[in-house]
C-alpha cells in the first residue's frame, strides 16, 4: 500500500502500559506516514514497542480526564483528517480501503465505524460495542467529557462505514478490573447527578442499581447468542455483568455519601 502523507491523514492513539496490545495495532498502521502517541508515563515496555516503528511520534502527558488528553493529541497533529485509535484497536484490511476511499471523495466531515469483539483472539456472535466516530477532519471536531468516557463533538456532515475494526484487548483481567472500578466511579458521579446529565434508558435502568446487570447477562447470553460460543461466550459475558455490578456497587456508595452529607 502507498504511504499515506501526514498532511492528509495521521493516526492518533493513547497509551498508559499497553505492551500487550500495542506491537498488534502498529503492524496495522505502517501504511501512515505519521503516527502520534500520547502516552500517560508508562511504566512497562509501551514505549520500547513503540520506538521500533520510525513513523511513530510520542508525546507524554499527565492524565487528567479522556477528552482533555485527545483534545491534546489533536492539538499535536498537522493533517487534514486524522484517525482516533484506542490501543487495543486493530484495523481490517476492509476498514482502511473504505477510509481512503472517503477520504478522496471528501464528501463528508466525519465516519462512525463498527467493531467486532476479540475474545482469547477470536471473535464472538454479538457484543455491545456501539459504532463510534474513529476518522474526521481535524478542524471540525473536538472532545468533551461524558461521565467516564468522551464523546467527539462533530461540526459537519457525517456518514457510516460499512467495514469494521477489531477491539482486542490481551491486558490482564486484574487490570481490566482496576480499569472498570475507575470507570464505574466517574459514571456514578454522572448518573447521581454531580457531573453532567443523565438520559437515556440505559442510564435509567442503571440507576436502578439491581435490573442493568441482569439484563445485560440475559442479553448477552441470549439475544447476542454468546450461549454458543463457549468459554468465550461466558467470558465476554460475565465481563459485562461485572461492569454492571461495580457500577450498581459504586452507585449505592455514592448515593449513600450523598445522603450522609445532607
Amino acid at each position: 500500500m502507498t504511504q499515506v502523507d501526514a498532511n492528509l491523514l495521521q493516526a492518533l492513539i493513547l497509551t498508559k502500559n499497553e505492551e500487550p496490545n500495542l506491537d498488534r495495532v502498529l503492524d496495522k498502521l505502517r501504511w501512515l506516514d505519521q503516527v502520534v502517541i500520547i502516552d500517560s508515563f508508562s511504566t512497562d515496555n509501551t514505549l520500547t514497542i513503540a520506538k521500533r516503528y520510525p513513523n511513530v511520534r510520542i508525546y507524554q502527558r499527565a492524565f487528567d480526564t479522556h477528552a482533555d488528553q485527545w483534545n491534546y493529541g489533536l492539538s499535536k497533529l498537522i493533517s487534514k483528517w486524522v484517525l482516533t485509535l484506542d490501543a487495543d484497536y486493530i484495523l481490517t484490511d476492509e476498514f482502511i480501503r473504505e477510509s481512503m476511499d472517503l477520504i478522496a471523495n471528501d464528501t463528508v466531515d466525519a465516519a462512525t465505524v463498527r467493531f467486532k469483539f476479540l475474545v482469547f483472539g477470536q471473535t464472538l456472535f454479538g457484543d455491545n460495542t456501539m459504532p463510534r466516530p474513529v476518522l474526521f477532519k481535524r478542524i471540525k471536531c473536538h472532545y468533551f467529557n461524558d461521565g467516564h468516557t468522551q464523546r467527539l463533538h462533530i461540526n459537519g456532515s457525517t456518514t457510516s462505514l460499512i467495514s469494521y475494526i477489531l477491539h482486542d484487548d490481551r491486558k490482564s483481567l486484574s487490570r481490566w478490573l482496576s480499569n472498570q472500578d475507575g470507570y464505574a466511579i466517574k459514571e456514578s458521579k454522572k448518573l447521581t447527578g454531580h457531573i453532567g446529565k443523565v438520559t437515556g434508558l440505559s442510564s435509567r435502568l442503571r440507576k436502578t442499581k439491581i435490573l442493568a446487570p441482569f439484563l445485560v447477562f440475559f442479553h448477552c447470553l441470549i439475544v447476542k447468542r454468546l450461549i454458543f460460543n463457549g468459554w468465550r461466550g461466558w467470558h465476554y459475558t460475565l465481563q459485562r455483568t461485572m461492569v454492571e455490578m461495580i457500577l450498581a456497587l459504586r452507585l449505592i456508595e455514592e448515593e449513600k455519601l450523598s445522603n450522609d452529607l445532607k
